[in-house]
């Protein structure tokens, strides 16, 4: 069965969000999982799982973003996904294709992993969030390459004080509100960041 839909907000079809929770419990992602509930109970929150469309434990590039937003699994399919049903999603979906970055090598995760009503992390919030980032980062140990996305996960980033061995590119967030500012700027930075990190991976 394959996981990998073709097209954006593929999580508009309950078929295909049933078809990947399915496999959270499968050898790539049964640690994953189980990483993401345990956040969930220590913080009391509502944190999305790993997506089961990805490299899982076994990925070479890590996509950062700040703090999940409709992938909450109050209002969203509850995975942290390329394919939920929203526009940074969308917009983080067509940039990977472009850039020919496959999704099979990749893992899409947040700073803060909780669900924050769709607003900036605090300073204290990315503080408290940092151990959580190196436990991921330790337990990622084909890992590769990091695109952070956006100065809040910058900012996290560089408090996890991670990163000598990996390649780390900045691009902005891929949210309209941030693409929209300056799309013929910032499009090219987002798409050319994914480029980077697939030429690392071709050596």
């Amino acid at each position: 069965m394959d996981v990998f839909p073709s097209t954006p907000r593929a999580h508009r079809n309950p078929v295909v969000v049933a078809r990947k929770k399915a496999l959270l419990k499968a050898p790539h992602m049964a640690k994953l999982t189980e990483f993401a509930q345990r956040i969930a109970t220590e913080r009391k929150a509502d944190v999305p799982l790993f997506d089961p469309a990805s490299g899982g434990i076994g990925s070479k590039v890590l996509l950062l973003l700040e703090s999940p937003g409709s992938a909450s699994a109050k209002s969203g399919s509850g995975l942290n996904s390329l394919d939920n049903d929203d526009p940074t999603a969308a917009n983080a979906f067509a940039a990977v294709t472009e850039a020919g970055l496959s999704r099979r090598v990749c893992l899409s995760w947040n700073v803060v992993p909780w669900y924050l009503s769709n607003r900036e992390p605090t300073p204290a919030e990315l503080r408290s969030a940092v151990p959580y980032l190196v436990e991921l980062l330790r337990m990622l140990t084909e890992l590769k390459a990091v695109v952070v996305l956006g100065r809040p996960a910058g900012t996290g980033w560089t408090l996890s004080g991670r990163g000598h061995k990996l390649k780390v590119f900045n691009a902005p967030h891929p949210s309209p509100l941030s693409i929209n500012r300056d799309r013929a700027g910032r499009w090219p930075q987002l798409v050319d960041a994914f480029r980077q990190a697939a030429k690392v991976l071709e050596g």
